[in-house]
């Protein structure tokens, strides 16, 4: 978990405060990742990997229909990938055991064709940015 802290030095000051994972953090994970089960986003990244190399959202469509399961995997993993984000953006969890768990920068790098396809399409261009955002915090090896 991280906190941000106004020093009383000066107000300008910002000071980044790293607390160590809690249990709470843990049960948090172990609750997406039932429901990630359950939803089929954990299929989503195997789906993903099944392309020759990171699909755009015009070839994913092509082998796996909006409205298929296997493209409603795919969009419940991205949604994953984007609430976990999210939670870390927020200090919700705890950016460390996320990239102890989960190779994100990997993730979006299967999914980023899809997810900037789908920002093009909708006109949002927000959509999935705490994924994005949480793959450019991590440099573990691809």
């Amino acid at each position: 978990m991280t906190m941000t802290v106004t020093p009383q030095q000066t107000a300008d000051e910002i000071q980044i405060i790293r607390t160590p994972p809690t249990i709470a953090e843990a049960q948090l994970i172990v609750q997406m990742q039932m429901t990630d089960a359950v939803s089929g986003a954990n299929r989503g990244h195997a789906i993903l990997r099944s392309f020759d190399s990171p699909p755009t959202l015009g070839q994913l469509r092509k082998k796996y229909p909006a409205g298929s399961d296997e493209y409603g995997y795919v969009m419940n993993y991205l949604g994953s990938f984007e609430t976990t984000g999210t939670f870390v953006k927020q200090g919700i969890l705890s950016e460390e055991l996320i990239s102890d768990l989960y190779a994100v920068r990997a993730a979006w790098q299967v999914s980023e064709k899809v997810c900037k396809g789908i920002r093009k399409e909708t006109g949002r261009p927000r959509m999935f940015e705490n994924f994005e955002q949480l793959a450019r915090m991590r440099s573990e090896p691809v």
